[in-house]
């Protein structure tokens, strides 16, 4: 792994963080999502992931699209496990309840890893002439 790739990795889960600070501090109200018979969609964090992927693949490259998807992959496991451990919901009910979710929000890393380079070549583009 190269340094912009590594750059790429902590730019992204840094905006992540970010992201969900935001949400915290104003309760929720942000992050207000769509039920569907699948679980919510929280627009707000999807928003994030496609804003921090954007971020993290500008600053890594092409090859950072496995990379976001790997990130929020593990993002995701992380939040099973827990939520699983944390709550009266069993495994299979966490993960039918957040399913829609982790499609979406795995299709948005990808999406904005791709997205990030193009804009960043876009931006040096019209910064060089």
């Amino acid at each position: 792994m190269n340094k912009r790739t590594l750059w790429g990795c902590i730019a992204a889960l840094g905006a992540l963080m970010l992201f969900a600070l935001i949400t915290l501090v104003f309760d929720s109200r942000l992050n207000k999502g769509w039920s569907t018979p699948l679980g919510e969609i929280p627009l707000m964090d999807l928003l994030g992931v496609l804003v921090s992927m954007a971020a993290g693949g500008a600053i890594a490259g092409r090859g950072f699209r496995w990379i976001a998807v790997a990130l929020m992959g593990l993002v995701w496991l992380l939040s099973v496990i827990t939520l699983g451990l944390a709550s009266d919901m069993t495994l299979g009910g966490v993960l039918r309840y957040n399913a829609l979710a982790m499609v979406l929000t795995l299709t948005l890393a990808w999406v904005g890893a791709e997205l990030g380079p193009r804009l960043r070549a876009r931006y040096e583009a019209r910064r060089a002439g």
